[in-house]
């Protein structure tokens, strides 16, 4: 779920809801765009649903605009995954996209 202030709203560019997991927001700013992803990711052991969320994340990331600015938020639940799990999360008490 992302939140955004009505002083603000003008401001949406456009939101898309990808899955009860991944949603989008796209917001103009002065100095260009933010792109927001929240995201609610499967918990360990269950590998089918974290490759297809991290698949569908890796999308969704592959189709924003190479100038925005992107802003991850939300809870991974990946704590224990490496770099080489995915290709592009790794952990350090959060993960961040490379």
């Amino acid at each position: 779920m992302i939140w955004i202030h009505k002083s603000i709203s003008n401001n949406i560019d456009h939101y898309t809801f990808w899955n009860d997991r991944l949603i989008e927001t796209r917001l103009k700013t002065q100095r260009g765009h933010l792109t927001t992803l929240g995201e609610y990711a499967p918990t360990e052991g269950r590998d089918e649903l974290n490759e297809e969320f991290y698949e569908t994340l890796q999308k969704i990331l592959d189709k924003v605009n190479k100038n925005d600015y992107i802003m991850l938020i939300g809870d991974m639940n990946a704590i224990d995954h490496t770099l080489t799990d995915y290709g592009y999360v790794r952990p350090v008490k959060s993960c961040l996209v490379q």
